[in-house]
């Protein structure tokens, strides 16, 4: 082969490998091609949708394709996980999971693994737990609460999804003080609001973000705060260890996965939108009035917290005696 035919080669296959990369590029810059649904697994005012609709909001402003939120509540979340575990592997479809969905794990028949199904994308914020009651229920603090549920064992109720937090979180008070207490299932905490303003149900164990908007409504009161320190939100509200129940003491984590097949590259560009949104001091604001602590991460670190978080609710719930549903 002479030189000039060495050199027209070497020419093609530059010319295609310029081809090529010019081609894998675009199909890199092609995600998002369509809006991403980003699915919230319980229903409209829930921990999940409240930090959900604020992160998507501020992604949508920059990115080449909105996020649009859609709730789909049913089966202690595990409606919303199924769907996006089961979504194409193309990044278009992600959703807002919690510590709840670690605990349906070993508590519920679900048909999900948050570590096998799903691929991590990023922490987003830790919300505080409350204990609350009815603005018009005669108790005014957890002794109070203590106190009534003693002087009438078997009659004081709590809302609760069966094997979720909240339930664990009535077991702890149960336990703490030997209390005698009833549960009423719901689908969802935030379900249970009519009852409680309504002072059918007693007890009212949620999210600070399902509980803030009542309590600054003068509809329910906040006796406890899980967390180690105060609420900004709330702050003339003692944490649960103030209170003396340093037991019954849940903060929960929100986290954002996708499907478990998408590819690395779409889920780190999804990753840079949110840990940007985070990052931002409008978001940070109004996730902290909401009583969220925000957070962000990568999708390395947020895949060792949730394997150490899997393994560490699983003993809880094994200890706690708590069946399978």
């Amino acid at each position: 082969m002479t030189l000039r035919s060495i050199a027209r080669v070497a020419m093609r296959a530059g010319m295609a490998g310029a081809i090529g990369a010019a081609t894998a590029g675009a199909c890199a810059q092609a995600y998002p091609a369509r809006p991403v649904t980003l699915i919230v697994p319980f229903g409209p005012g829930s921990g999940n949708d409240v930090i959900a609709r604020i992160v998507a909001q501020k992604v949508s402003e920059s990115w080449i394709q909105p996020v649009v939120v859609e709730n789909r509540p049913g089966a202690s979340g595990g409606i919303g996980m199924e769907l996006v575990a089961k979504a194409p592997a193309d990044g278009h479809s992600f959703v807002i999971a919690s510590t709840s969905h670690i605990v349906n794990q070993f508590v519920s028949r679900v048909r999900y693994d948050v570590v096998k199904d799903f691929a991590p994308v990023s922490l987003t914020g830790a919300l505080p737990y409350v204990v609350a009651v009815a603005q018009a229920s005669p108790v005014n603090s957890l002794k109070d609460l203590i106190d009534s549920a003693r002087s009438r064992p078997g009659k004081l109720n709590y809302a609760a999804v069966p094997g979720g937090v909240p339930h664990f979180m009535g077991e702890m008070l149960k336990s703490a003080r030997a209390l005698d207490l009833v549960m009423i299932p719901y689908k969802s905490t935030t379900d249970a609001q009519v009852d409680v303003i309504a002072g059918r149900v007693e007890i009212w164990f949620t999210t600070m973000a399902s509980a803030l908007p009542l309590a600054n409504g003068g509809k329910v009161k906040v006796l406890g705060v899980s967390g180690a320190k105060r609420s900004a939100a709330l702050p003339e509200v003692p944490t649960m260890a103030e209170a003396g129940l340093p037991g019954v003491d849940v903060t929960v984590g929100f986290f954002f996965l996708t499907a478990a097949a998408v590819p690395k590259p779409s889920v780190n560009a999804l990753n840079r939108q949110i840990v940007k949104a985070m990052e931002a001091q409008d978001v940070r604001s109004r996730l902290t009035a909401a009583g969220v602590e925000p957070r962000s991460s990568s999708p390395e670190a947020l895949d060792t917290l949730l394997k150490s978080e899997v393994a560490r609710w699983g003993k809880i719930i094994r200890e706690s005696g708590v069946r399978l549903q």
